[in-house]
């Protein structure tokens, strides 16, 4: 694709080369209010491109009452919907003007659609059930297996993780051993202490998580975090009828899950609200004719989300100043 018509995005499973031909040419059409770049690369080579969106990206001085949300999709490579939803909020939020709506200028959104595109594009083009990423692993000389499951790769209660180089869930060598979560990290330490929300978007458990996924013992403040992941569940149901569970990532899972990307944020980076949003769409890969449908009923529970965050717990949302992601 060289000029895009956005009717058409959410009708097919973009390549990675696509997503950066679509970002482009909202850049070139946005670009008061997006910023595209990239703080890393994959093993592979290929970019790993991420967007900031916000109501005056040009604006050079710091300005009161900015903080950030970080979305990302794409953490397991087979879960293709996530990426088309992540694009979707990208579309909302500047083809839309949703940028403009109140509670959502009050933030800088900062979107990585797709955190894992070596794994994605072996997905698309060999084996759809691909997970990982795809970093060939021991000797050089007897490297059989290959990849590394990101969402078993931060630095928290990372040796609960599988230590089998085959294994689909294979936690890698160490913590952040992939250019992939180490690109999370750096956005992370980059964003103290703006960031409020994180949400990583994954498929296809109808469920809406918030930490810990590693113990049942819960956060502080969880009661906060499941009033949130609350009002996007109810949304999402009032609009579409479909029911998410709400709940702390260990319990709705039934197992403990080491290493996870909403645990880091959540309990190393100190992000107040750490969610996953398991979307709604009956398999990893729904026909597409559906994505439309599932973009737009996931942008009613992200909207939701921020709009609870933003309206109700204000006192969370301290800190300020534009952000310099370069």
């Amino acid at each position: 694709m060289s000029k895009f018509d956005t009717a058409k995005i959410f009708q097919t499973y973009l390549s990675h080369q696509d997503i950066k031909h679509y970002l482009d040419d909202l850049l070139e059409r946005y670009s008061s209010k997006i910023e595209i770049f990239s703080r890393a690369v994959s093993y592979e080579g290929r970019e790993i491109l991420t967007v900031r969106i916000c109501a005056d990206v040009q604006q050079k001085r710091p300005l009161a009452n900015r903080w950030c949300i970080l979305i990302d999709a794409g953490i397991h490579a087979r879960e293709w919907i996530t990426v088309s939803v992540a694009l979707f909020v990208v579309q909302q939020l500047l083809e839309k003007d949703e940028i403009s709506a109140k509670s959502f200028r009050n933030f800088e959104w900062i979107i990585l659609p797709l955190l894992n595109p070596d794994g994605y594009e072996y997905s698309r083009e060999h084996n759809k059930m691909w997970r990982k990423t795809r970093r060939p692993l021991g000797p050089k000389n007897t490297r059989r297996c290959v990849g590394v499951d990101c969402n078993r790769n931060f630095n928290v209660a990372w040796t609960i993780g599988s230590t089998r180089f085959c294994s689909l869930l294979y936690r890698g060598e160490r913590p952040f051993s992939e250019r992939e979560t180490k690109n999370v990290r750096d956005l992370f330490r980059k964003l103290r202490p703006t960031c409020k929300l994180y949400l990583s978007l994954h498929s296809y458990a109808k469920a809406i998580l918030y930490p810990r996924a590693y113990t049942r013992t819960l956060p502080r403040n969880w009661q906060m975090q499941h009033t949130i992941a609350e009002a996007g569940a109810d949304a999402m149901k009032k609009a579409t009828g479909v029911r998410y569970r709400c709940g702390s990532a260990s319990t709705v899972l039934n197992r403990p899950i080491g290493g996870s990307s909403i645990d880091y944020a959540h309990d190393i980076e100190k992000v107040p609200v750490a969610l996953v949003m398991e979307v709604a769409s009956k398999g990893f890969h729904p026909p597409e004719p559906n994505i439309q449908k599932i973009c737009e009923e996931c942008w009613v529970g992200i909207g939701a989300m921020v709009n609870c965050l933003a309206g109700s717990f204000r006192s969370v949302l301290k800190g300020s100043g534009t952000l310099h992601l370069r």
